[in-house]
């Protein structure tokens, strides 16, 4: 009984030591203290938040308190990786809510952004935020995503901007940005897979792309671009949208052509002439925007092709061209085609009807065409059906006319405009 007493002592006696030590300030000493952010970064926030503020309604910056122990886990659209320093560095700053709906930041960008060496996402979301675009965004390396999309940021988009060579994408979208686009930003930069320049005042000409390039989506819409498309482009673009721009010159021969891996390509609202490359009407081209130009007809096609089956909500507008003839039988596989405002004479393919009666087609807008036959011996439409048929060379068939208001008020042309295409 004494030798399991004294041991219990000398467990007791242990277990005390051990409590001791751990407290003991030089056993404390020995662990290492918590990693903090950077001086430089953590001054550099502080510019921000005095070049920034909130709008009216937002709270993004609340959460930004300068006394809080750790910036890092605590302010919002912030965070950081440690480095072999063991000290924390901003790795993605994200400025403003990002939320549907909600309102964002004013003020300017800081230059002293340009001091968060770790960088590699540098985002701002929708807001009023003025002033140019820091030139000096090209000094950060490691940069890969830059989004200043939906802001009112003006001048030139710096040259600089091609000089991260990792950078992924890059959205200066929605923004009042002028002047030419830096042909370096399809040359230098390998791993751009994203361009996005939407929605801005800028002109000249499209740049020519390397073939080496990996892009894979390119909006420039809403722009003062001029000039016909450049001979070389990206040949893995799977988007690309240059409507609403001041370009002009044949689609046909060129490189769109050759991209392979097309899958949404719009060129409405421009000056574009000549035939439709009958190339650009597969399947795998699921949306073709080509309306609001100068075309004038299609190019000769094989007379081996059969009807290309479209995927699910694919749409081909032609609309408001100069094409004439019979239309294109090739586009019976789209589930919305848009013909309309052109000068498609003859009868309506009996491959249209085939595909609105077996469902395929869903909308088949052929108003301000010079049609003069749809044929009805059998046709029963599904009730979700559009079909518009208004001012052609015919009476459309009752209950086959649902129009947008634009199609106006009468059902038929006048006679004498149809004569031209009746030899009469």
């Amino acid at each position: 009984m004494a030798s399991s007493s004294n041991y219990s002592c000398f467990s007791l006696f242990l277990f005390l030591f051990l409590i001791q030590l751990i407290f003991h300030p030089t056993f404390q000493q020995q662990q290492p203290p918590p990693p903090k952010l950077s001086p430089v970064d953590l001054n550099v926030l502080v510019s921000i938040k005095n070049s920034l503020t909130d709008l009216p309604g937002s709270a993004f910056f609340s959460s930004w308190d300068f006394t809080a122990p750790d910036p890092c886990s605590s302010f919002a659209g912030l965070t950081c990786s440690l480095t072999s320093s063991s000290t924390l560095r901003v790795d993605t700053l994200e400025l403003g809510s990002g939320h549907f709906g909600t309102l964002g930041l004013a003020g300017t960008l800081p230059d002293s952004i340009t001091r968060l060496t770790e960088l590699t996402q540098l985002i701002l979301n929708p807001g009023t935020v003025t002033g140019p675009v820091p030139p000096q965004l090209g000094i950060l390396d490691n940069l890969r995503v830059i989004s200043l999309t939906h802001n009112r940021l003006t001048g030139p988009i710096p040259p600089s901007l091609s000089l991260p060579r990792g950078l992924h994408t890059l959205d200066l979208g929605f923004n009042q940005l002028i002047g030419r686009i830096p042909p370096t930003l399809f040359t230098e930069l390998p791993q751009l897979k994203v361009l996005i320049l939407a929605n801005n005042r800028l002109t000249g000409a499209l740049p020519e792309s390397t073939q080496e390039s990996k892009l894979l989506h390119l909006d420039l819409k809403s722009n003062h671009l001029m000039g016909p498309i450049p001979p070389t482009l990206p040949s893995s673009l799977r988007y690309v949208s240059l409507s609403q721009n001041n370009m002009w010159g044949p689609i046909t021969n060129g490189p769109l052509e050759s991209l392979s891996q097309l899958e949404y390509l719009d060129l409405s609202q421009n000056q574009f002439s000549g035939p439709l490359p009958v190339s650009l009407l597969r399947p795998s081209l699921s949306t073709l925007l080509l309306s609001h130009n100068n075309l004038s007809s299609t190019a000769p096609k094989p007379d081996n092709l059969s009807l290309l089956l479209y995927p699910e909500d694919s749409i081909i507008d032609l609309s408001h061209n100069s094409f004439s003839g019979p239309p294109p039988e090739e586009v019976a596989g789209a589930t919305s085609i848009f013909l309309n405002n052109n000068r498609f004479n003859g009868p309506v393919p009996e491959t249209y009807i085939n595909g609105l009666e077996e469902g395929r087609i869903k909308t088949l807008y052929l108003q301000h065409n010079y049609f003069d036959e749809f044929p009805t011996r059998r046709v029963s439409l599904p009730d979700e059906v559009e079909v518009c048929l208004s001012y052609n060379c015919m009476v459309p068939p009752a209950g086959l006319n649902i129009c947008p208001a634009s199609a106006g008020g009468q059902l038929s042309r006048p006679a004498v405009q149809c004569s031209v295409f009746h030899n009469n």
